[in-house]
């Protein structure tokens, strides 16, 4: 991934931390020197964020898993200041799989916070624990206990104490019903199982919009600036979901017949490079399906290969070196399917196979981004 950094892979998924997870220390360092916090405390403070970022990770790893269960691939984690992200192939379709894949990062922060209760309940003084439930009941009182018998509670319990709290609060916040929190996806897994996905999305949506502007409006409020960038989030979270839903939809009215195109350039597997280069700089085409002698399909030239053999220049190698693997649908597939490889696998173009396995044409990604502009301006029109 782009701006972020590999640290590890476990489950057969990659964790990345992204570039901007740095700017964690910067927040450490700053809020550590204005509270005026000593070199100890200040280590201390670092390892309780990098804990709770432990947490997160296993949050992720929640879902991740849950998907595994149902077959949905995660392509791998991400770590953010923000929080995780794991990056799903996609959220299972029936409602009660959402659910659950949904419900299953928080309930790693549960599952968190109740083992650090229970530890805490089990292996500590009970001197301590009655110091701790006077300070809940009463801060001033337990104050007062604590100036009376000079007993402090140890750095190690408090750390314990502060981790389960920020396990509790991590669940509290993640269950809020807005887009892209997993509250907003278990509230529409369970409108889905009443009114269907794409009703549910947008009910789900505009419920979040509500939930981002109360937030926006408590940041102003309180002139709390994260708050306010949370909110912003939350509104962006919550229209992509709805777009991305409400696309899906309308694609899958359609299958890849509706959009095959069954005339497009052939090119040789041992032609020039040259070739490609004057094809592209001279037709509408950006990327080519590749053929051996026998016209077997074993390759597919796209359009950044070509650029990248006119940049060296590089136009007497066979096109075949600068070839990739080609990517097939089938006639029937549903367009979800084609846009799935374009626009999240990154690929130009996909060859279309009939039913008895021929060649019947291809798709590229300018054919499906004109077709769905075409089908959205019309909807809006209806």
């Amino acid at each position: 991934m782009r701006g972020a950094l590999k640290i590890f892979t476990a489950f057969g998924i990659p964790v990345f931390i992204h570039w901007t997870f740095g700017f964690i220390f910067v927040f450490i360092l700053w809020n550590a020197q204005s509270e005026g916090m000593t070199t100890m405390e200040t280590l201390t403070y670092t390892a309780l964020f990098m804990s709770l970022f432990v947490c997160v990770l296993l949050h992720e790893y929640g879902h991740a898993l849950a998907a595994r269960r149902y077959g949905v691939k995660t392509q791998d984690i991400v770590l953010m200041p923000i929080g995780g992200v794991a990056r799903l192939e996609k959220m299972p379709d029936k409602p009660m799989q959402e659910f659950v894949v949904a419900i299953a990062g928080p309930m790693v922060n549960v599952v968190i916070a109740i083992l650090l209760i229970l530890g805490i309940w089990l292996l500590t003084d009970p001197a301590y624990i009655e110091l701790m439930a006077n300070l809940v009941i009463s801060a001033e009182e337990g104050n007062e206990i604590i100036e009376e018998t000079g007993i402090q509670i140890p750095q190690t319990l408090q750390f314990a104490i502060n981790l389960a709290i920020l396990n509790i609060v991590l669940v509290i916040f993640n269950m809020i019903p807005a887009f892209p929190m997993d509250g907003g996806r278990v509230f529409r897994a369970l409108l889905s199982m009443k009114t269907g996905r794409p009703k549910a999305t947008r009910i789900a949506s505009m419920v979040g919009q509500v939930i981002a502007g109360l937030i926006i409006f408590y940041g102003i409020w309180t002139n709390a600036f994260m708050t306010i960038v949370l909110g912003l989030f939350v509104i962006y979270g919550a229209r992509s979901e709805n777009a991305m839903v409400q696309l899906e939809d309308l694609l899958s009215r359609y299958t890849t017949r509706d959009l095959v195109r069954t005339q497009f350039t052939r090119i040789n597997a041992n032609d020039w490079m040259m070739t490609a280069i004057e094809l592209f700089r001279h037709g509408l085409e950006r990327h080519f399906l590749v053929f051996d002698m026998d016209g077997n399909l074993v390759g597919v030239l796209e359009e950044e290969s070509i650029l990248h053999a006119m940049k060296k220049p590089d136009v007497t190698t066979e096109v075949i070196n600068y070839a990739h693997r080609p990517q097939t649908v089938l006639i029937s597939d549903s367009l979800t399917e084609v846009h799935r490889r374009i626009r999240y696998e990154g690929h130009g173009v996909v060859a279309v196979l009939n039913e008895e396995g021929n060649l019947a044409g291809v798709v590229d990604e300018a054919a499906l981004a004109n077709f769905i502009r075409l089908e959205e301006w019309m909807s809006a029109k209806r």
